[in-house]
Order: structure tokens, then sequence, then C-alpha cells
């Protein structure tokens, strides 16, 4: 039997992604990039190089949301937003352990609502959220645990979701309609993961030790809440009204808003500001530049065409296992190259199943491949805040586990029926 060069091609470019991300243990970004230069040599497109440059900036429109949103979330942290409304939640639910972990939840979630980034809350409200829970009484794999769920979950809610956005771009299909399906795939599981760690936790809750804001300090009144409510109006008016006018751009919200953070607060150094947060973007961004390497690739050495004929022919009810298997394994390269390499194809495959419900239920399931080694980008991240060292970050992954598989039962029962989601909910 003669193996075609396509999957000769696809078998390098994801064994030198392994050796490199595992073995050598190099970033994200580098080992995506790296398996692209090996593709582009083994399918013989050496001389194509330009793709590589071309495929740095195929998410350039996502890049900029997530650089603009950091800048935003490190505006609200520098201002002390962040840390008083952290404050004012925990002053209200501190002793009753399951209105904590929903709110922590809550809090967890919203800079990837706002970014389409896990990584985002991992490094942002995650820091603040998993003193307070351990200060509660939680121990601190199980505090890790539902701050590692929380932000792939927050990646997923709406407004902003990028696996569905980088979907929607390899179909055509405007980035509309998708906020009942994803709150849909997100809502339960949230409150049904922060159930889990309130009800699994023995003891009781404590009061969390905050020690009393000097006037100084605290940012009084409702001024707190401005930045935040400021661009969540602006992206549903975008959508009430149909884009026109009130529709800037979902960056150009974010700039809005950090403008606000900037005079809401305590005093904010801007320049300091503006570049800690693309520093904290640039991870997220460089994973997103080979991803894009990637997928260019693949696609210009036939493997993405090879990975859709594949599909293809697939009898449907057995795709939509395949998919809850692939996609979050190829997620462990990254969330952003299974949404454009599989979950395009896939989609393709399953026309007819209802479009918006299929692309959401597989941007979950791209996203949970944040949670799998070698990289496992959000638990590391959330571990390296508590506890650096490789034992605590194993047993967070594996404490993750069982959460993460009800996760994926619950996106493949969406995308089992999402031509009956898609109806009751006018789609």
């Amino acid at each position: 039997m003669t193996l075609s060069i396509e999957f000769l091609t696809l078998v390098a470019m994801i064994g030198s992604f392994i050796v490199l991300a595992a073995l050598l243990k190099l970033p994200a970004a580098l080992a995506t990039a790296g398996s692209a230069v090996v593709g582009l040599l083994i399918s013989g497109n050496v001389t194509n190089v330009r793709h590589l440059v071309e495929g740095t900036f195929g998410y350039f429109d996502v890049m900029l949301i997530i650089a603009t949103a950091m800048i935003f979330m490190k505006a609200l942290e520098e201002s002390g937003i962040l840390q008083e409304i952290s404050k004012r939640m925990v002053r209200r639910f501190g002793k009753r352990k399951i209105p904590l972990t929903l709110v922590s939840m809550f809090l967890v979630m919203i800079p990837g609502m706002l970014t389409g980034s896990s990584t985002a809350a991992a490094l942002t409200t995650g820091r603040f959220v998993i003193p307070v829970l351990i200060g509660a009484g939680f121990p601190k794999t199980r505090a890790a645990v539902l701050v590692s769920l929380g932000s792939i979950l927050g990646m997923i809610a709406p407004p902003v979701n990028v696996p569905v956005m980088i979907i929607g771009s390899g179909i055509d299909m405007p980035y509309v309609g998708f906020d009942i399906p994803l709150l849909i795939l997100t809502i339960p599981m949230a409150i049904l993961i922060s159930l889990w760690a309130a009800l699994s936790t023995k003891g009781e809750a404590v009061t969390v030790n905050l020690k009393e804001d000097n006037s100084q300090d605290a940012i009084p009144g409702f001024r707190v809440y401005i930045p935040l409510l400021v661009v969540l109006a602006l992206m549903i008016a975008s959508r009430i009204f149909g884009g026109g006018y009130l529709d800037v751009g979902i960056p150009f919200m974010f700039v809005i808003g950090t403008v606000f953070a900037l005079f809401c607060g305590k005093p904010v150094a801007i320049w300091k500001t503006i570049v800690e947060g693309v520093g904290l973007a640039m991870p997220v961004m460089g994973i997103l530049a080979g991803a894009g390497m990637f997928v260019q690739i693949m696609t210009l050495s036939g493997v993405r065409g090879l990975i859709v004929t594949t599909a293809l022919d697939i009898p449907s009810n057995w795709l939509i296992i395949v998919a809850a298997l692939t996609l979050p394994l190829f997620g462990a390269i990254s969330a952003y190259a299974s949404s454009s390499v599989m979950g395009v194809p896939i989609v393709l495959a399953l026309l007819g199943n209802n479009e918006i419900v299929t692309a959401a239920a597989l941007s979950l399931m791209a996203a949970l491949g944040d949670l799998i080694p070698p990289i496992a980008i959000v638990p590391t991240l959330v571990t390296q805040s508590v506890d650096p060292s490789p034992e605590f970050r194993r047993q967070t992954i594996k404490e993750s586990t069982v959460p993460a598989i009800i996760i994926l039962l619950w996106a493949l029962i969406v995308l089992a029926n999402a031509m009956r989601i898609g109806r009751l909910i006018g789609l």
C-alpha cells in the first residue's frame, strides 16, 4: 500500500510537534511554527516560504482582539478595579461555600468571555480567585481545577468566542446568532462544576481574611463597574441594532473600555499598562501565529483537503464521535488550530445539522485541548500562581479529567441534537 504525500506530511507535522513540545519543551508557538516548517519541507514546497509569512498573519484580526482585550484587563487590574470587585463579592459571599464558588466561577469566566482566550482568564481574575478559594477552605488542587475549567468555559461563553470565529471564517459564516447556543453549552457546566467543587470539599467555608481597605485605596461607589458595563453595552448594542455606526469593532470597544478604566479607579501609568498588557497577550498571539502557519502549510500541502475528504466519507453518526475524540486531542496543539483544521471540515460534513449550534459545540470540544498534556497551557498557567512544582501541575490535570469528560459529553449531546436545539431557540 502506497502512502500519499499528504498523509506523510500530516504524520510528519504532528510527530515533529510532539517532539518539539513534549521532548524539547519548546513553547507551543515555536512548536507549531517548527512543525509547519517540517511540513513545508516534507511536502516538497520548500520554495514557497512566503506561505509561512502569510500564515503568521492568518489570524491577525483575532490577535488584535486579544491584544486590546489584555490591555483592557491590565488596566482594570492596575486601577484596582478587579481587586475591588473581587473583594466586594467575597465580603458578600465569603461565608457561604456554594455562592462563593458560583461567584468565583463567574469572575474567572469574565476575561475569557471578553477576550475569547482561556489564558486571559488564567492570568487575570484567576490569580485573584485562587487565594480567595484557598482562604475559604478549599484544597489547592480543587481551587486550581475550578479556575482551570472556568477559564475554558469563559473562552467559549459569549460575547467573544475565538474558536467559533475561526470556524466561521473557514466556511464564510458570520459571527451572528451564537450567543444562546454558547450559553446553553457553558452556563449549565459552570453551575455543575461550581456545585461539584463546593459539595465535594470537606468542612465548612470560613470567613475569607481580607484586610479592610484604607479610604484612599478603596474605589467608592458604582464607578468600579463602569468600564465593564461600557464594553458589554457596546457589544450588546452592536448585536441588537445590527451593527451600523454602533459597531465600532471589538478591538476599539476594548480601547474605549480601557479609557474608562483609567478614570474610574486608581491612577494608572498608561504606557506601562499597554506594554504589560501586550506582554501578557504575546504568548497567546504567538500560538495564533504558529497555528496560522500550521494551518497554512496544511492547506498548501493538501493535508487539509485530505482531512476534509476523509471527514465527508465518515457516516454522520460516527462523525460526531470522531469529533469528540479528535478535536480535544488536536486542541492539545492549539484550540485555535483544532478549530480550523478539524472544526471546519466537520462542520462542512454536517451541513444541514444547524451549522451555528454545530460550530458552537465543536468550539467547546476544541477548547478542552487546553487541558491536555504535553502543553496543558491553562493548568500550567494556573498552577504557576500557586505552586509551580511539576507534581502539583500533574495533580491538577489529573483531578480535572472527570469534570472535563463531563463537559465533553455535554458538548457531544448538544452536537448530536443540534437540529432540535436550533429549532427550539429559533435558529
